[in-house]
């Protein structure tokens, strides 16, 4: 049983060919569209503001972030 639940990350993206949310590489919402490239399956996408929303990263994507040691 895992203990608190993960807090919710302020811009979050579901990669279209993995279906993982991964952080989205912006501080605030944009007006206009961004690319992001996956980390986890490298697919480089374009993706509309409509598809950034606050939520939880993937279990995979935090796996990933703490093998770099970065923060997401």
């Amino acid at each position: 049983m895992r203990g608190m639940p993960d807090p919710l990350h302020p811009f979050v993206i579901e990669c279209k060919r993995c279906k993982e949310h991964i952080a989205a590489p912006v501080q605030t919402m944009p007006s206009d569209w961004i690319i992001h490239s996956c980390p986890l399956c490298g697919e480089k996408r374009r993706y509309l503001s409509a598809e950034i929303f606050q939520g939880r990263l993937s279990g995979k994507y935090e796996d990933w972030v703490r093998r770099l040691g970065r923060h997401g």
